[in-house]
């Protein structure tokens, strides 16, 4: 009876370290390009780490939230006490660049070739699927509407040189053209000397500063 107990103990255990392993490489998946295979290369990974670097880890995980804030007017997220461009009185306030993701914005900064405002859109308009809930459309009307009757006076689109990156361009310019019109604005789009299917967080200074000057 003993040996039968302990067996059976055993076999919970395993079904409960193998249902461990499955769940969190299923929440690495979700992570952007990472595949199956990665994923559990990830889990693996952490099984062979130091006690405590798992730990450290996870309360790093825990904290991300609790110590990131969210700019409401551009949309970044950000661990000071307020958001380095939108508050900055340095910047340039008569334009905006319009991004996908904080990581496209950073790598726009790192380059130092702007100098003026940001808006993350949060994500791109894929073909004939519904707009991601996640999308600010909204946000950016408001956020157009408002600064448009202050020093506003041109839009910049800068997405990924893919055909969801044009497509969100297209879709952007057709919604914001009534505040264009409205406030003779101008908006532009990145200028095309992005390599057809380049992502903006991955492109060079040289790239970026040609794309942003060639604006149109």
């Amino acid at each position: 009876m003993k040996k039968r107990s302990l067996l059976f103990l055993s076999q919970v255990k395993i079904s409960m370290s193998s249902n461990t392993i499955q769940k969190l490489r299923e929440y690495f998946e979700h992570f952007p390009g990472i595949g199956p295979r990665q994923a559990q290369r990830f889990v693996y990974w952490l099984l062979n780490q130091e006690p405590d670097f798992v730990k450290n880890l996870g309360e790093l995980l825990l904290a991300l939230r609790s110590d990131t804030k969210q700019c409401n007017q551009c949309f970044r997220f950000f661990t000071s006490s307020e958001c380095r461009f939108c508050n900055n009185i340095n910047r340039d306030k008569s334009r905006i660049l319009v991004v996908e993701k904080d990581t496209d914005m950073e790598n726009i900064e790192k380059a130092g070739v702007y100098n003026s405002l940001y808006f993350v859109l949060g994500d791109i308009i894929p073909f004939g699927q519904t707009i991601p809930k996640n999308i600010r459309l909204k946000e950016l009307f408001g956020r157009i509407e408002h600064d448009s009757q202050k020093e506003l006076k041109e839009i910049i689109l800068a997405f990924s040189a893919t055909a969801e990156g044009d497509n969100t361009c297209r879709y952007l310019e057709k919604i914001l053209d009534p505040l264009v019109k409205k406030y003779s604005i101008k908006i532009n789009r990145f200028g095309r000397g992005i390599s057809t299917g380049a992502e903006l967080e991955y492109l060079d200074k040289d790239t970026l500063k040609n794309a942003l000057e060639n604006r149109k």
